[in-house]
């Protein structure tokens, strides 16, 4: 039977780096508005570093063990329902953060995490499938480029409808752009597409799909550079708010730094063309060098906030290289009919950056002051210049 769908029904075959870029986009601005917010309000609910650093590692425990269920997901409902699912767990979030307790702020966490997770996994499926390898290096910094102005007026944005206007603008303004995300995803109606498999054939079981990952050394190389990249992104949107705050700088401060951090994604074409010269491996090594270098820098200059603020600016300029071509290791490596299940994999490194970090960093703080956070973690991304090295010369 032939189904007729109505002309202002927009039917994308085949979507492309624009398609993806826009979705990215959208999302973007859903969870740049939260991003300050969710540490300061969790700094402001548990009074210490080292238990906004327990709740985040919490988070990311029970983020990571759900993010292997969403490959099932995908197999039972598709992407477009999974996508949506994600969507609606993006839009109920700050409803839970609104309550302004530590049950809501939890939950709410939750949510974020698992919903970000569908979201992420969903598009990574679609740019294996419609995106060509060799296009990678210029369709990976348009996506972040599209997103920029999102990531650097969102958590200034945000935390001023926090402290100005109340906690319920805020989130109602998170909600609502996930809810024109969810619009835009169904008005595009991006065909499924998804690999043939046998009708009989079992559910991809995690446990096997995480010794296939670890069986391929080009997936564990992807894996760790995307960690390093997501830890000190982590590191970014946590501890320097929280120590403009403890220098009575307030919460406005910790969010321009935040936005002036993520004002550095404007620049990611510029890697782009770099990567294409020189090569991605070059590149990662370099960026890795030096956010770990200027980290480093801020912590020497730890009692200049002006001076952290500027060189942790420059740290985020180096870690926005690490976006633009982070991901092209894993996307050129992975193979096609294992793209569900490595993805998953592959995108745990999310999760486990929001879980090992800030636990490791909850010790280090029942020890020592928030300065040592800053030293290790400039010491860990020089670590992850060296294991740069180790990606094939070609790339």
């Amino acid at each position: 039977m032939l189904v007729r769908y109505p002309v202002w029904l927009r039917r994308v075959d085949r979507p492309g780096a624009g398609t993806v870029a826009v979705l990215f986009a959208l999302e973007s601005l859903s969870r740049a508005l939260l991003a300050t917010v969710i540490a300061v309000q969790a700094f402001a609910i548990l009074g210490s570093a080292r238990d906004v650093s327990l709740l985040y590692s919490a988070v990311g425990l029970v983020g990571l063990a759900g993010s292997f269920v969403i490959p099932q997901i995908v197999r039972r409902i598709g992407r477009r329902w999974t996508y949506t699912l994600g969507t609606i767990l993006l839009i109920a979030a700050p409803l839970a953060f609104s309550s302004l307790e530590i049950y809501g702020q939890t939950a709410g966490m939750l949510m974020r995490v698992f919903g970000v997770a569908c979201l992420s996994i969903v598009l990574s499926l679609y740019i294996l499938q419609y995106i060509d390898k060799h296009d990678l290096t210029r369709s990976e910094p348009l996506r972040l480029q599209v997103s920029a102005l999102a990531w650097t007026l969102g958590p200034t944005c945000g935390i001023y409808l926090y402290t100005r206007l109340g906690p319920m603008w805020v989130y109602g303004a998170s909600a609502l752009s996930a809810l024109v995300l969810l619009g835009v995803f169904w008005y595009l109606r991006i065909t499924e597409q998804t690999p043939i498999v046998p009708a009989n054939s079992p559910p991809p079981n995690p446990i096997r799909s995480i010794g296939r990952f670890l069986a391929q050394p080009r997936l564990r190389l992807a894996w760790a550079i995307t960690f390093g990249r997501s830890s000190w992104w982590g590191f970014f949107f946590i501890y320097p708010p929280i120590y403009m705050i403890k220098n009575g700088l307030g919460e406005t401060a910790g969010a321009l730094l935040v936005s002036a951090g993520n004002a550095m994604l404007f620049a990611t074409p510029v890697f782009g063309r770099l990567a294409g010269t020189f090569g991605v491996r070059r590149v990662l090594g370099q960026a890795f060098l030096f956010c770990g270098a200027l980290t480093l820098c801020a912590a020497a200059l730890f009692n200049y906030p002006l001076l952290v603020a500027v060189t942790l600016t420059a740290g985020a300029l180096a870690c926005v290289a690490l976006d633009s071509v982070g991901n092209i290791p894993f996307l050129r490596a992975v193979r096609a009919r294992e793209r569900a299940e490595m993805t998953t994999v592959f995108r745990t490194y999310i999760d486990i950056s929001e879980l090992i970090p800030p636990a490791i960093f909850a010790a280090i703080l029942s020890v020592f002051d928030l300065q040592m956070v800053f030293i290790v973690m400039g010491a860990a991304m020089i670590g992850f210049s060296l294991l740069a090295r180790y990606l094939p010369r070609s790339m």
